[in-house]
């Protein structure tokens, strides 16, 4: 079963219709990159599979278990929290569990309470703890603030004097740092640089999850997808390879439409100089015929 399958969405606003009888399915592992013009319903796609907003019409299924994830769920609320802090909230599940692993040693050390089902306690949320990463979370936050381009002064910055921009890293940070099992990216590559586009690329190749990507940016989708959506008209295509591939296939078919017109205006021109020769020689019926 694909991570994600769309099947018939239609979406109206204000009277206007974005979408008719959508339908696409996302597979494991793949990476889309979603295109079309600006106000074609992009971002409202995105908001129909986030469960921000419901459809006129359609379904959205998610495969069992994969868990998808949006940056606006990430948005930094808190402040007074400082940037490190901030993107290590995402990790507070593994922070509880060291929490009470340190207490559950000091229990044993002391020799406090029943000692057979502390060590098994103990012992249990330390596999969990190591297979969830554990070891690791505090040198991926740091290693994830200084891909994305804060710098070591910046890390005990407040939340609240961050820019526009430095948030909207910190909220990507913290939605890539989730791992959900399906990223939905809308326009990842704003209010970063050079070096923070090439650590974005090199976490999306690597990501064992799928995604789908809106993005203006044809060198990037470039390097991190394999697909390529379209939504244009009101209806969405689905072509294998990124950016240029799509180009060059999108290039072919418009060739093969574009010759098909062709060939079918000729043959409406031969059929309209028929016509035209059957009503001079007042053979109506027939001309009615071909008219038709």
């Amino acid at each position: 079963m694909p991570a994600l399958s769309v099947r018939n969405l239609t979406m109206t606003f204000i009277e206007r219709n974005l979408f008719t009888d959508v339908s696409f399915d996302v597979e494991e592992r793949d990476k889309v990159g979603f295109i079309g013009a600006n106000g074609v319903g992009k971002t409202t796609l995105f908001k129909i599979l986030n469960g921000e907003i419901s459809p006129v019409s359609g379904t959205v299924t998610f495969s069992k278990n994969v868990r998808p994830g949006y940056m606006e769920q990430h948005a930094c609320n808190n402040p007074r929290a400082d940037v490190y802090h901030e993107l290590l909230s995402v990790f507070d599940y593994l922070s509880d569990m060291e929490t009470e692993i340190s207490a559950l040693t000091h229990q044993i050390d002391n020799k406090s309470g029943n000692l057979d089902e502390l060590v098994e306690r103990q012992t249990m949320l330390i596999e969990q703890f190591e297979r969830a990463g554990g070891l690791t979370y505090k040198s991926r936050t740091r290693s994830a603030l200084l891909g994305l381009g804060f710098s070591e002064n910046d890390f005990t910055m407040p939340v609240g004097n961050l820019s526009g921009g430095q948030r909207s890293k910190l909220a990507l940070g913290k939605l890539l740092l989730s791992a959900p099992d399906l990223l939905l990216l809308d326009e990842p590559t704003n209010h970063i640089d050079l070096t923070s586009l090439e650590w974005l690329e090199s976490f999306i190749n690597d990501y064992r999850g799928s995604a789908v990507i809106i993005s203006h940016d044809r060198y990037f989708l470039d390097k991190v997808t394999t697909k390529t959506m379209l939504l244009e008209n009101g209806k969405i295509e689905m072509f294998n390879g990124g950016y240029s591939r799509f180009l060059e296939q999108k290039t072919e078919r418009d060739e093969i439409e574009r010759r098909h017109y062709e060939r079918q205006m000729d043959e409406v021109h031969r059929l309209e100089g028929i016509i035209e020769q059957q009503r001079r020689w007042r053979h109506f019926i027939t001309a009615d015929s071909k008219q038709k």
